[in-house]
């Protein structure tokens, strides 16, 4: 199991007024921080800023996306690399966030978490000096597919409003085939937003998707079969959202099963990729 952490910016938090009980809770993870890291403590059994509370959720027409929404490519076999960033819009006094991103273990580890810039922003410039003293940290497993990582503010200013990035996540394929990349929103580390009142934001998210397979195989056995035409008959004609449609068999990721998807199963029929 992996775990890392890294805490950006002023690290001179002592004798600075803590007037929100998140903040509170960011600062207690990161004191025990290096007891998850020995292993001592599985950070999985425990939420990074789930805490209790009972201020009202704040509304908001905040999306949480990955961008880009898909990244499908055949050269990126076993061993390439590719970055997909973790973006928000419509965001509203947002004071700390939590993303909790799933993938399939077999076709994917992530490899770093580099932090984004929406957080380091401030229209006050009386914050100019506080707003750098938020922090990252993150807990990796990829031996279950999952990466948690989050970010708050530290100090008594208000939170961030627009758009921006969050993160960016840097994958390591390891695998071929193709994997959702998620953001959970249930479970012990589900994504979560928060003012600086302390209460929920509403949002809602856009997933993102990898794929390595080669154009025409369906069903991710390297060959592009009589099998592989036959899946992509059945859903031939169809569209996203419709019961006969398969993302697998839409080679160009256009929604649409036309063709198009056709030509490329043509091109390559009869082909073993190694």
């Amino acid at each position: 199991m992996t775990r890392t952490f890294f805490v950006e910016g002023d690290r001179e938090m002592r004798g600075r007024k803590r007037i929100l009980s998140i903040t509170a809770i960011l600062l207690l993870v990161l004191i025990v921080s290096a007891v998850f890291a020995s292993g001592v403590v599985d950070i999985s059994k425990f939420s990074l800023i789930n805490a209790p509370g009972t201020v009202e959720p704040a509304s908001s027409t905040a999306l949480v996306f990955v961008d880009p929404a898909y990244v499908n490519d055949a050269t990126k076999q076993s061993g390439s690399k590719f970055t997909v960033h973790v973006n928000i819009s419509g965001a509203s006094d947002l004071y700390t966030w939590h993303v909790n991103v799933t993938f399939n273990k077999n076709i994917l580890s992530v490899s770093k978490i580099f932090p984004g810039e929406f957080l380091r922003r401030s229209p006050n410039l009386t914050a100019s000096e506080v707003l750098p003293g938020g922090f990252v940290i993150n807990s990796t497993d990829n031996t279950k597919g999952y990466s948690g990582f989050a970010e708050s503010i530290l100090g008594t200013i208000t939170g961030q409003t627009g758009n921006g990035r969050l993160a960016s996540i840097e994958f390591l394929v390891v695998g071929y085939g193709s994997t959702d990349l998620t953001i959970s929103l249930t479970g012990i580390l589900a994504t979560t937003l928060l003012s600086s009142t302390g209460g929920a934001i509403t949002f809602t998210t856009t997933n993102g998707y990898f794929r390595n397979k080669y154009g025409g195989d369906v069903n991710g056995d390297r060959w592009v079969t009589s099998a592989d035409f036959s899946v992509l008959q059945g859903a031939y004609g169809s569209s996203k959202g419709q019961p006969a449609y398969n993302r697998e068999a839409d080679f160009n990721l256009d929604g649409y099963i036309t063709s198009a998807d056709f030509s490329v199963l043509q091109g390559n029929y009869g082909k073993y990729f190694p």
